[in-house]
């Protein structure tokens, strides 16, 4: 199956989400009668548009990022970047980026980290819908409510690879099937997790340099170009590690932030390094190594 229809078949299936769970759940608390017994007075009304309002700022999103904090955290991973974003480029956008504590079980972690989202908002839809059936008011807001979130969930959950990135569900799949893909993702957080408490000569050689062959537009691979900038400027192999920051800003899709860190690596060439904390030890080690070097050019 081409990447084209399976784009086709994801969009297809996504429509058919929201128009059943998002559109449908709207829908319900204003035709569904009340029960005699719990009777929805006028007074509840004003629910339905706040309800309606918090859908389309991006709650159902908000849950969504929160439930990989949640995840990630029990799993024993560490924040390095949360965001919410309304509306950016049309959209609602989120971002949960975390790195583990140490180098082991990074697989189980990284999946429980992936999978909490669509979790919680499935959960999190489940009880609002059961609020709306039981509240002796009958909570509109519930109601309406309700399918977004838990629309949100399960379209996550939908494997596919779009314009802005693999879906949860695709990496969920990748982690399963032991793809390229999420085994060079995999490599860059064992390296994280080592280097929480350590330094980049805690790396084993091959664990950066002997990962599989992927796209050079993924995120995951620009995060390994990185390390081994780094490891290798650690190692005092300056040729090696410009050969491999010049890659690294030469591949497509950089994000702003990681076109800045690799132009600011790039720096300690000409001399013009600014050395910045950063939330791994052996980053910082590594830092404050190149900020002395740097002083002496």
């Amino acid at each position: 199956m081409s990447g084209r229809t399976k784009r086709i078949l994801y969009y297809a299936a996504d429509v058919t989400l929201f128009l059943v769970f998002g559109i449908g759940m709207l829908l319900l608390p204003l035709f569904v009668p009340p029960f005699e017994e719990f009777p929805r007075g006028d007074a509840e009304l004003w629910q339905y548009p706040l309800a309606v309002a918090v859908s389309v700022v991006g709650l159902p999103v908000l849950l969504h990022e929160c439930g990989h904090l949640l995840f990630g955290a029990f799993a024993g991973m560490k924040l390095a970047r949360f965001g919410f974003h309304p509306f950016t480029r049309g959209a609602v956008a989120g971002e949960t980026a975390m790195y583990p504590k140490n180098g082991k079980h990074v697989k189980g972690k990284f999946f429980a980290l992936t999978l909490g989202g669509a979790v919680v908002n499935i959960l999190v839809g489940v009880a609002l819908f059961l609020l709306w059936l039981f509240l002796p008011t009958r909570a509109m807001g519930c109601g309406a409510l309700s399918g977004f979130v838990f629309y949100e969930g399960v379209r996550a959950l939908l494997p596919a690879e779009l314009s802005a990135g693999k879906t949860d569900g695709a990496v969920l799949l990748g982690l399963l099937k032991n793809r390229p893909e999420e085994e060079v993702a995999l490599r860059v957080l064992t390296a994280q997790g080592i280097l929480y408490k350590g330094k980049h000569s805690d790396l084993p050689k091959e664990l950066l340099f002997c990962a599989p062959v992927v796209r050079e537009d993924l995120p995951a691979y620009h995060a390994l170009l990185l390390l081994k900038g780094q490891c290798l400027l650690a190692e005092g192999e300056e040729e090696a590690a410009k050969k491999n920051l010049l890659r690294l800003s030469e591949c497509e899709g950089l994000s702003e932030g990681e076109e800045e860190e690799c132009m600011r690596y790039l720096g300690y060439f000409e001399g013009t390094f600014v050395p910045e904390r950063s939330p791994l030890f052996g980053v910082n080690a590594l830092e404050e190594t190149l900020a002395e070097k740097s002083k002496k050019l």
